[in-house]
């Protein structure tokens, strides 16, 4: 059988290289081929999107403050604006608005334009590292570029950026960018975000993508619901989240689970 298939893989090699054709065209031969063919990739069981639980957000944020404070404040808008990396990396400071405190994704997936809303905190600290500057990329390379164009960060750095904060806090797990984009969603929908408007937030063109987030919160969202839906807890939540942050009330709100969940 292996030396059946390296033979027509040779064979079809031949003919690809003859008819000269690039890669995404001989994505669409095989795909064409495959249908002629009567054949079907199996179905794809997906399971729950990989995330940051709450204790290793906090690790990975005060991590990457750690190294900078523009690296802290750089993974902190990847994470908060849930933000594909190819969008981050093409930031601006044209598409800061403090007034308003969004961000505008100028050209997301499917060239499609939205705007991010950020927290009162995220925006103070966007407003400081903006300073004086209109114009420009929004977080500025070090490292020079060989072609002269503006300094900016590509998606291979921020990947590499990532990978290192995640050694530094000493999170087990494989985190990449896209992992960051998934832990902000599941987190919106946990504090009630309606799963429409996570979808506008995400930029999701299908709500059915968004939806995969939903079905992994359930459970998280009824565990909360349990402890802080009692009048004592929701009040201490509540207060905490005001004078804290919205981040520090929800792992209060994890911690108020905590005796229920050894008591099972």
């Amino acid at each position: 059988m292996t030396g059946y298939i390296e033979r027509a893989a040779n064979q079809v090699a031949d003919i690809l290289m003859r008819e000269g054709l690039d890669y995404t065209q001989t994505k669409a031969v095989f795909k064409q081929a495959r249908a002629k063919a009567g054949l079907s990739a199996p179905k794809e069981h997906r399971g729950s999107p990989a995330r940051l639980t709450l204790e290793e957000e906090l690790r990975f944020i005060d991590q990457a403050y750690a190294q900078s404070g523009q690296i802290g404040l750089m993974m902190q808008v990847l994470l908060e604006t849930g933000t594909r990396v190819s969008e981050f990396v093409a930031l601006r400071v044209e598409d800061v608005s403090l007034a308003e405190r969004a961000i505008v994704i100028e050209d997301g997936k499917g060239g499609k334009r939205r705007e991010v809303p950020i927290r009162p905190d995220l925006a103070r600290l966007v407003a400081l590292h903006v300073g004086q500057r209109r114009s420009g990329p929004l977080f500025v390379s070090r490292q020079r570029r060989a072609d002269g164009r503006p300094p900016t960060f590509t998606r291979q750095r921020i990947g590499q950026i990532v990978r290192q904060i995640t050694r530094g806090a000493g999170i087990g797990k494989r985190i990449y960018p896209h992992l960051l984009r998934h832990t902000m969603a599941t987190r919106l929908l946990a504090i009630g975000m309606d799963i429409t408007d996570v979808q506008k937030f995400l930029g999701h063109e299908d709500i059915a993508t968004t939806r995969i987030y939903a079905e992994t919160s359930v459970a998280m969202l009824r565990r909360k619901f349990d402890r802080v839906t009692e009048e004592a807890g929701k009040n201490l939540v509540q207060r905490i989240s005001r004078d804290q942050g919205e981040v520090v009330g929800a792992f209060a709100a994890d911690l108020l689970m905590e005796p229920r969940r050894l008591s099972t």
